[in-house]
């Protein structure tokens, strides 16, 4: 059971006490008391959309019955990767055509060198604009597959 509110003004408390008066009793006599969490909302976007990746990571892995890591490797391969190589970013573009020849000269080591790029490539070289296409790309991809990946409230503004 989970619940967030954004609390942006007195209106917004009630929701967070209804929810508290109906769900602490059940909680606690099942063994599992409430945490309540106040803090003030994340104004950076980077840190706010990697919290967001690993949330839809886990939720995607639960869904295919894997784990956040394996999925977070098939993301940048299938969508990261095409986003650094179209712009540009750091030495990937060098590499991914290196990593092209070996595979245009059907190379043994082809899959094992386009593997170890994919460990190699991160997630902080993305801008934050980069970072919000590859949220998209991957929400758009998991809706296709008939999961629709929750978004908090709190972390809407950084699929903007």
């Amino acid at each position: 059971m989970e619940f967030r509110q954004v609390v942006k003004n007195h209106c917004d408390i009630s929701p967070v006490t209804n929810f508290l008066n109906v769900n602490h009793g059940k909680a606690a006599s099942e063994g599992k008391p409430l945490v309540v969490l106040i803090a003030p909302q994340e104004k950076d976007r980077s840190k706010a959309q990697n919290r967001l990746y690993w949330m839809w990571l886990n939720q995607w892995s639960k869904k295919q019955g894997t784990d956040k890591e394996y999925e977070h490797l098939f993301f940048k391969k299938n969508f990261l990767a095409k986003i650094y190589d179209r712009d540009d970013v750091g030495q990937y573009k060098k590499t991914f055509k290196a990593v092209r020849e070996l595979k245009d000269f059907k190379h043994p080591l082809y899959q094992d060198v386009a593997n170890g790029l994919c460990e190699l490539m991160s997630t902080t070289d993305a801008s934050t604009a980069q970072f919000t296409e590859y949220l998209n790309d991957i929400h758009a991809f998991c809706l296709k597959q008939g999961c629709y990946l929750e978004t908090p409230d709190d972390l809407m503004y950084v699929l903007e």
